[in-house]
């Protein structure tokens, strides 16, 4: 792909854009371009500057297009910022996996871990809550650290998290002795921390429906589990 994107370049008005991207002198408008071609040029001027690339689009449909485009082009895996959906009406039960990886995608931006983010016009112009809060609602769980488990209930439920019986979905946690079951945003499995004590000395994710470990691991990242937090 590298080769390819060299190529691109050397197309004329591709080449101007790169200069005139480079040497500030934009805004530049581009017009003519299929959606694949669309993430082709962008893909290439990001290699080409080696500076983040943000792409906004009107809808969402589109922006998975270029999001898996994009992906395979850069080989980087794009941050989604999509809406949240907002639920007025009392009682409304919905999905709330677009607003995790939205979490996960701002946490993220404020780890300055974003070198490709698409999003639509609608997901950017939502209010979210301060990069302090979600860093602060954060934890990081480390093989052999010490954590008082009379807080760490306390510190998940207030950051969005539900308390259970048996983890099964993500948003969850179980506190069973010195046991402790969470499921995080961003996390493909939900992880297992065994204590003693207050040492934290096993850790491993584990299969919701079976509950059984799959594999240890020595360290996790939990995120916030809602994004707007009281």
């Amino acid at each position: 792909m590298e080769q390819l994107l060299q190529t691109i370049l050397r197309i004329p008005e591709a080449g101007a854009l790169a200069a005139a991207v480079e040497g500030g002198a934009c805004p530049a408008a581009v017009t003519g371009l299929a959606p694949v071609h669309r993430a082709a040029l962008a893909a290439a001027l990001a290699a080409e500057s080696g500076r983040p690339l943000v792409m906004v689009c009107a809808e969402e449909g589109e922006a998975v297009r270029l999001a898996e485009d994009l992906e395979v082009l850069l080989a980087k895996k794009p941050l989604r910022i999509f809406a949240r959906e907002l639920h007025i009406r009392a009682g409304a039960v919905a999905s709330r996996q677009w607003e995790h990886e939205r979490i996960a995608a701002l946490c993220q931006l404020a780890g300055e871990e974003a070198p490709v983010v698409v999003a639509t016009c609608e997901g950017l112009l939502q209010k979210t809550g301060p990069v302090e809060r979600l860093r602060g609602a954060s934890l990081a769980l480390e093989m052999g650290g010490r954590y008082d488990l009379t807080d760490l209930p306390r510190f998940l439920v207030d950051a969005g998290y539900s308390r259970s019986d048996q983890v099964e979905g993500v948003g969850q946690f179980a506190l069973r002795g010195g046991i402790l079951d969470v499921f995080s945003p961003r996390m493909e499995e939900p992880v297992r921390c065994e204590f003693f004590d207050d040492e934290l000395n096993s850790m491993g994710v584990f299969d919701t429906a079976t509950q059984r470990r799959t594999r240890n691991i020595r360290s996790a990242l939990v995120l916030p589990a809602l994004e707007l937090l009281p």
